[in-house]
């Protein structure tokens, strides 16, 4: 499983709602390669970008030109833009070598959008590509009208400077979020720019109906334009426009004037003189929204260009990660992160205890909670189904987000938990236990060593003193996440709508919790603060725990109320411990890039190296089953039998035998279509 750093954050706010995560670090959100399409994907700024003062305000420097990141008001509209990241792995747009016009006067056949005040152009720029190219076509039905809105709501969403004090979005990030999530049509979702936007079910699943296919960044060649207007209609572009940008004078823009700020348009023709522009300011700017823009004020002030093509109709495309082929041997591999719309509706996402609510994998808000609620209640979901079962699933501490989120995208494309009437929800919290931890040991002269050294390595020394508090901060994260009395609590915060709404409807699916390794502390924490939530009327019918790598103490607290009665919640079934035996323990390794293996499980490790005291007994370990409370509510089974057959600490949740057992004691008899090995792989 491919494995990924990240860096421990401050933790400095002060209320489970301040607590919501804005952003996030630009490390972190822009680790994104490999999506198929260089073009979009993001990279760390390059050296030669820096974020500077600017006569007391904020701003970012590429090159030898600075940019504002405050946004600005002009002629009532709203110019944020800023301009793309330079990055090596971008695809350039190169020209054929055909005669071109010497002029390309637009004709525009659709009503021209208007944003209104808000800051959108990027997703009605884009939109107006998008009409360009279906227009052009020869269709046998009526070009689609895609929505504006959803391509600004997915910009912001995947915009590339996140993580600075920046409202708004770039043309790459619009062009990520096209990419990952398509676009549903304007029928779906209206340009209006009003009100909280929410990604249904319905939107998400017109919205893959629209993909976007092959795309290229301009080189700032005034051929290369030319070129690419004739190719392909249209333009992409964002600049620094000036006050003269107000009202084009007989639909000319007249150079010079004072800059204001960054806007995203459509270029859709060229003459002698100039560019012809299509902006989204309504029929009432320029000439029916076209106005001149000549090349003296392009070479000024312009900023970034894409050039595209939509997609061949396809909308299982989105899931479709291809596995490596021989002729991509000689190449460096990258795994393709899932796209968000991949896992909407099956997921939060916590980090250091608080709710992240952008980025990546931006959690859902209330509202778009409610939408989860009404699936899970409602008989026509599934296909007319319904969901008799909801299963709260918490990963364990070897993953991080994008490992997690190949788990449910992979779930999710198979229909693994669907197709037996569960519905599967996550609690993303990003752990990445050993990356974290030995990251800089596997570039130290350490990290050379072989042999019985490494169990020293893992055990003693800087290794024992890196792992242990990697430990330590992720149990911390798992508090903080139902902590009451803190200042986190992301976890209640983003669990309260689905489980209160669960708890007011007439008809809901009966829940189970399910937790690999330390997704047992999670789940632990999330049974000790039950009680946050208003739910007087539910249940939950049983407990599953994947090699858990919580202590037994911990169990004890935790856990064993709910064996006798006493937790917030009645436990109508068992709890169910799935663990490897003693040999298999003995006989796992742990391994880390760049260093020697340890020499048994994880738990092992944990055990010996990594909790406050050595050989701490942990529930998920058969030699410490003694300290378990004994209960006829409490049921182990251990590799390799008929419930299970992972024979290593993280092959649980890729194993079918044991996913099939919870499965089947989820819904009280054998599921009707369980899932097979061929379809336990890919994450």
């Amino acid at each position: 499983m491919a494995k990924q750093t990240t860096g421990k954050r401050q933790k400095t706010t002060t209320s489970p709602e301040a607590a919501v995560v804005q952003g996030v670090e630009t490390d972190e959100a822009q680790n994104i390669v490999g999506e198929g399409q260089a073009a979009v994907a993001e990279s760390p700024a390059p050296a030669d970008t820096s974020v500077a003062l600017i006569g007391g305000d904020r701003g970012i420097r590429i090159g030898n030109r600075t940019f504002k990141l405050e946004e600005a008001k002009f002629a009532g509209r709203t110019l944020n833009v800023l301009p793309d990241l330079p990055d090596i792995r971008d695809r350039y747009y190169n020209p054929m070598l055909r005669a071109l016009p010497g002029s390309v006067y637009p004709s525009i056949a659709f009503p021209v959008r208007d944003q209104g005040a808000s800051s959108a152009c990027t997703g009605f720029a884009l939109a107006h590509v998008i009409d360009i190219l279906t227009h052009r076509e020869v269709l046998a039905a009526q070009p689609t009208r895609v929505s504006a809105r959803m391509l600004y709501e997915m910009a912001k969403r995947n915009d590339e400077w996140a993580g600075t004090a920046y409202e708004g979005s770039s043309p790459r990030g619009a062009l990520s979020g096209f990419y990952r999530n398509g676009v549903c049509r304007q029928a779906f979702s209206p340009d209006s720019t009003s009100g909280e936007w929410i990604l249904t079910y319905e939107i998400n699943k017109d919205a893959r109906e629209n993909r976007l296919g092959a795309y290229y960044r301009l080189q700032p060649d005034l051929s290369d334009y030319h070129a690419a207007l004739n190719e392909v209609g249209a333009i992409y572009a964002s600049a620094q426009i000036h006050e003269n940008w107000k009202d084009p004078k007989d639909g000319q823009i007249v150079p010079g004037g004072q800059p204001i700020g960054g806007h995203a348009f459509a270029i859709v023709g060229y003459d002698a003189e100039g560019f012809w522009i299509l902006n989204s300011w309504g029929r009432g700017w320029g000439k029916d929204g076209v106005a001149h823009w000549r090349y003296e004020d392009w070479a000024a002030t312009l900023m970034d260009a894409w050039v595209l093509q939509l997609g061949v109709r396809a909308p299982t495309a989105f899931s479709a990660v291809p596995r490596g082929a021989p002729s991509s041997a000689a190449t460096p591999q990258t795994r393709s992160a899932p796209n968000r719309s991949d896992i909407v509706g099956h997921f939060i996402n916590i980090d250091d205890g608080r709710y992240v609510t952008n980025g990546r994998y931006a959690s859902p808000t209330p509202t778009e909670m409610q939408e989860s609620v009404k699936r899970l209640t409602s008989g026509e979901a599934n296909n007319g189904a319904g969901f008799a079962h909801l299963v709260i699933y918490a990963h364990g501490g070897l993953n991080s987000l994008d490992d997690e989120a190949s788990r449910i995208a992979t779930w999710k494309r198979h229909d693994i938990f669907g197709r037996n009437g569960i519905y599967n929800f996550h609690l993303m919290w990003g752990s990445g236990l050993l990356d974290e931890a030995f990251g800089p040991l596997s570039q130290s002269q350490a990290g050379r060593a072989t042999g019985w050294i490494g169990d020293l390595l893992f055990e003693t020394g800087l290794g024992k003193a890196l792992g242990s508090r990697a430990w330590r901060n992720m149990k911390q994260d798992a508090n903080a996440a139902f902590d009451r009395h803190g200042p986190y609590n992301g976890g209640t915060f983003g669990l309260r709508p689905l489980i209160e709404g669960l708890s007011k409807a007439k008809k809901r699916p009966k829940i189970h919790l399910v937790g690999h390794s330390a997704g047992s502390i999670v789940l632990g924490e999330l049974l000790a603060n039950l009680d946050q939530f208003a739910s007087s009327n539910l249940d939950i019918e049983s407990i599953h725990l994947m090699a858990p790598a919580c202590t037994t103490d911990f169990f004890a607290t935790r856990y064993e109320p709910f064996l006798s009665g006493t937790g917030a919640w009645k436990l109508n079934g068992k709890i169910y411990l799935y663990e490897m035996s003693d040999a298999l323990e003995q006989a796992d390794t742990v391994g880390v890039a760049g260093l020697p293996g340890y020499g048994r499980s994880l738990l092992y490790l944990v055990s010996r190296a990594y909790e406050d005291a050595a050989n701490t007994p942990l529930a998920g370990m058969a030699i410490y089953s003694g300290k378990l409370p004994q209960s006829a509510a409490l049921a182990i089974d251990r590799s390799v039998n008929k419930a299970t057959a992972s024979t290593t600490h993280g092959g649980f949740d890729n194993d079918a035998v044991t996913m099939s057992t919870i499965m089947e004691r989820v819904l009280g008899h054998k599921p009707p279509k369980p899932p097979t090995a061929e379809e336990m792989v890919g994450y």
